[in-house]
């Protein structure tokens, strides 16, 4: 892409895709020019059109926000992938409330879901602070399951208090512990391991699967787990 980009080009009268794109003033130029390679480009629109996108900010984020819910009747079509990607190439908390807007319009489709979840993840340690304040004191369902591997996912590369207690209290109220122990996982907080293993003390009988999910999630924590090896 970057050789694209800095490649003269005839038809361009000899200048680069680089200073042309850089060269434009005008958001609505920009747009059309992102639609255009959405719709038709073979590859990735390129880094260069999605950061002078970034440049205009609150006007991209809503415009991007605008065509993925427009998209929402089908199944995820270009338009409503590269809207969702873009979003989180942007690595901006402001960009990341859309997402998390749009996960709940699409809940359990899960082809959607997909791509959303990539985007929040590219968008970095900056998801952490609206993920927080999302499922602060939310019942985990369909969508929150999703936000809370985005937020341990992150939050394994700046860690917070705040995101341990959220996972702490996921595995502790959660009918269905799988989530929260692969999330519990991703962070990688050794403190969970008391947890985990009074976990399995205290229930004998789980599920084959779940079971081999603790143990390895307290072994990767750094805890031993010899002592409930012959339980399967």
């Amino acid at each position: 892409m970057n050789e694209w980009a800095e490649t003269a080009v005839e038809q361009l009268n000899g200048m680069t895709p680089s200073v042309l794109i850089n060269g434009m003033e005008k958001f609505s130029d920009v747009f059309d020019l992102f639609l255009y390679m959405a719709e038709h480009a073979d590859d990735d629109i390129p880094p260069i059109v999605i950061q002078k996108l970034k440049s205009f900010k609150n006007e991209a984020i809503s415009a991007l926000a605008d065509l993925a819910a427009s998209h929402l009747e089908s199944d995820p079509d270009m338009l409503f992938i590269a809207a969702v990607s873009a979003l989180g190439e942007f690595e901006l908390t402001d960009a990341v409330f859309p997402l998390i807007d749009l996960a709940y319009k699409v809940n359990d489709r899960n082809a959607a879901m997909d791509f959303i979840e990539e985007a929040l993840r590219n968008a970095g340690t900056c998801v952490i602070e609206p993920l927080l304040e999302i499922l602060e004191g939310k019942e985990i369902g369909t969508v929150e399951k999703m936000l809370l591997y985005v937020l341990a996912s992150a939050g394994s590369n700046c860690r917070d208090d705040r995101i341990y207690r959220l996972l702490r209290q996921a595995f502790r109220t959660m009918e269905d512990k799988m989530p929260a122990v692969i999330c519990l996982n991703v962070y990688g907080d050794g403190r969970a391991i008391p947890m985990l293993r009074g976990y399995l003390e205290r229930n004998r009988q789980i599920e084959k699967n779940l079971f081999f999910e603790i143990l390895g999630t307290i072994e990767k924590l750094g805890g031993r787990t010899d002592d409930f090896s012959r339980l399967f």
